[in-house]
C-alpha cells in the first residue's frame, strides 16, 4: 500500500527525451494529467520546447538519401565496412546527449526538484546517465521509464545506471500517483507491479492494463506547441494489435502493446471533441499499432469523425489481414476519406507470399494489392513500411516485390524500407533458440539487452539475380519516395 499523501511543494521534474516526432508524447501526457488529478504539481522539460529540432521520418527524398540507402543495404565486402562505420556515426549522433538539453537539464536540477522522471527510448542510454549522475550529486530520486523496460533482460543492464532509484517496466496511468508517493517517502517501490529497483530480488511483473475506458483524457499544456510544424493531436483508440501473431514486431511486446484492449468507440470520439477546443486545431494522429483492431471503433471514426470534430483530418496504421472483415473495403476507405481519413500507413514488408507467411503476417498480397489501389482511388495518401533481409530471402522474393512496386508505383506515396531487426522476446527469438541452423546467415549471433536487438553479421545472398533485383528495388523505392504528397496529406508527412 502507498504511504499517507503528501504533496510536494515544489514541482516534479519530468523529461521527456522523445524528440522522434513533431507532434507531443502520448504516454507522458496521460501521466502528467494523472499527477495533476492527484494534485501532484510537475513541469514538463522537451528537447523542442529548448530549440532542439525533431527527428522526423519520410520525408521527400534527394540523392543523398539514396546515396546513404546505397551504402546502408549494400552486400559488397567493401562497403559493409563503410555502412559498418557510417552505422555506427550515425548511431552516435543520433543518442548523444544534446548540450541545451544538458544545460537546461542542470539548470533545473539545481533548483531541487523532489524527484526526477524520465521518459526515454533505449537509444537514449548516454542521456540518461548524465541526467542520473547530476540527479545522484543533487540527492534527488529519479524514477525512469520507457517502452521496454517491462523487458527483465534489458532492465537489468538499465539499473546499473548510477542514480537510478528505479524503473518503470508497466502501464501506470492509475496508479503513477501512488508510486511518486512512495518515492519521495523513501517507501518500498517493489510493491507495484512492473517497478524494478537494483536491489529487487523477485520484482512482480504488471499484467496489461484493463479498463481503458476509464483512462483519463491526456494534458499537453506543457508541450511547445508553437514549435510544430502543424498543431497535430495524437490519440490512441486501444493499447495492443488484436492480429499481434507477426514473429518480428517488437510492439505488442512493448509496456503497453501486450495483448489488445480497446477503449470503445465513445470514449475517443469525447476525446477527440474536448482535445480539438483545448488545442484549438482539427488534425489527429491515431498512434494505434492496428487502427482497425476493435471494427466497432474503427467505423465509428468512420461514420461519426465529423460529428465531433466538424472539417477535421486524420491519419492512421491498419493492418490488411485476411482473415475475416478488416473495415477496409473500397466502401469503406470513401466514407473513411469523407469522414477527414488523409494518410494511412501498413506494413506491406515483402511481396512475396512465401516470405509473408513466414513472418505470420495474416496478410495476403493480392488484397494488399487492392487495398492500396482502393484507398489511392478514395483519396487517401498511401504510406507502407518494408524490409530487406529476413531470414531465407532469395532473388525470386526480391523479384515479388520489385514487381509489385512497379505496379502500384502511383499509388504508393512512401515507402519506408529497412533491414531486418531481431528483437528479443518476439516470437523469432523462440523460433532462432529451438532451430539456429535455420538461420545459418545470421553470423556471430548475440542480444545487445541495453538495446534490445539481437546483434549479428548477415551473410546476403550473394547471386546475381540477387544482387540486380536488390539494386533495382532501391531505385523505385527512392522513385516513390522523391513525389510530393497531395495537398491534403502535405502537413502530415513525416509523421509515420
Amino acid at each position: 500500500m502507498p504511504l499517507a499523501s503528501s504533496t510536494p511543494s515544489t514541482p516534479l521534474l519530468f523529461i521527456d527525451l522523445n524528440n522522434f516526432a513533431a507532434y507531443p508524447t502520448l504516454a507522458v501526457a496521460y501521466l502528467i494529467r494523472s499527477l495533476r488529478l492527484n494534485n501532484i504539481p510537475v513541469k514538463l522539460l522537451s528537447p523542442l520546447s529548448l530549440g532542439v529540432p525533431a527527428f522526423t521520418r519520410d520525408h521527400q527524398e534527394n540523392w543523398k538519401d539514396q546515396l546513404f540507402r546505397r551504402i546502408y543495404f549494400s552486400s559488397s565486402p567493401v562497403l559493409r565496412h563503410l555502412h559498418d562505420y557510417l552505422r555506427n556515426i550515425h548511431s552516435r549522433w543520433q543518442s548523444r546527449p544534446h548540450p541545451l538539453m544538458l544545460q537546461e537539464i542542470h539548470s533545473a536540477i539545481a533548483k531541487k526538484p523532489p524527484a526526477i522522471l524520465i521518459s526515454a527510448y533505449l537509444t537514449q542510454y548516454a542521456m540518461c546517465v548524465e541526467i542520473a549522475k547530476a540527479a545522484q550529486q543533487a540527492g534527488i530520486p529519479v524514477l525512469l521509464g520507457g517502452p521496454f523496460f517491462n523487458l527483465e533482460d534489458v532492465t537489468k543492464e538499465w539499473l546499473k545506471i548510477e542514480g537510478i532509484t528505479a524503473i518503470v517496466g508497466a502501464e501506470v496511468d492509475f496508479t503513477i500517483a501512488d508510486i511518486v508517493q512512495t518515492l519521495l517517502q523513501k517507501g518500498d517501490l517493489g510493491q507495484y507491479q512492473g517497478v524494478y529497483t537494483p536491489d529487487s530480488k523477485a520484482p512482480q511483473m504488471a499484467y496489461p492494463l484493463k479498463r481503458l475506458e476509464q483512462l483519463p483524457v491526456p494534458d499537453f499544456t506543457d508541450f511547445p506547441w508553437d514549435k510544430y510544424p502543424h498543431p497535430i493531436i495524437p490519440v490512441m483508440t486501444g493499447r495492443g494489435c488484436s492480429w499481434g501473431a507477426c514473429t518480428f514486431c517488437g510492439d505488442v511486446i512493448s509496456v503497453n502493446g501486450r495483448t489488445f484492449r480497446s477503449r470503445g468507440a465513445q470514449a475517443v470520439l469525447d476525446e477527440l471533441k474536448q482535445q480539438s477546443k483545448t488545442y484549438a486545431s482539427k488534425d489527429f494522429i491515431f498512434l494505434d499499432i492496428k487502427l482497425n483492431s476493435d471494427l466497432q471503433v474503427w467505423n465509428a471514426l468512420i461514420d461519426h469523425f465529423q460529428d465531433y470534430v466538424p472539417g477535421g483530418r486524420w491519419i492512421g496504421t491498419v493492418h490488411v489481414n485476411h482473415q475475416g472483415e478488416n473495415g477496409l473495403s473500397e466502401e469503406r476507405l470513401i466514407a473513411a476519406y469523407k469522414s477527414g481519413l488523409r494518410r494511412v500507413s501498413f506494413g506491406l514488408e515483402t511481396a512475396s507470399q512465401r516470405l509473408l507467411d513466414e513472418m505470420k503476417k495474416g496478410t495476403c498480397i493480392e488484397e494488399c494489392a487492392h487495398f492500396i489501389q482502393s484507398a489511392h482511388a478514395a483519396g487517401i495518401s498511401v504510406r507502407t513500411s518494408m524490409m530487406l533481409g529476413f531470414p531465407g530471402e532469395t532473388a525470386d522474393d526480391l523479384s515479388h516485390t520489385l514487381s509489385f512496386l512497379k505496379q502500384h508505383f502511383n499509388a504508393l506515396d512512401r515507402v519506408r524500407l529497412s533491414l531486418f531487426k531481431p528483437l528479443p522476446n518476439t516470437p523469432f527469438e523462440r523460433m532462432y533458440r529451438r532451430n539456429p541452423e535455420k538461420y545459418d546467415k545470421l553470423k556471430q549471433f548475440k542480444w545487445d539487452y541495453r538495446l534490445a536487438r539481437g546483434l549479428y553479421r548477415y551473410q546476403e545472398n550473394r547471386e546475381k539475380a540477387y544482387r540486380k533485383a536488390k539494386r533495382e528495388l532501391l531505385d523505385i523505392v527512392y522513385a516513390i519516395n522523391r513525389k510530393a504528397l497531395v495537398d491534403d496529406a502535405k502537413q502530415f508527412n513525416g509523421m509515420m
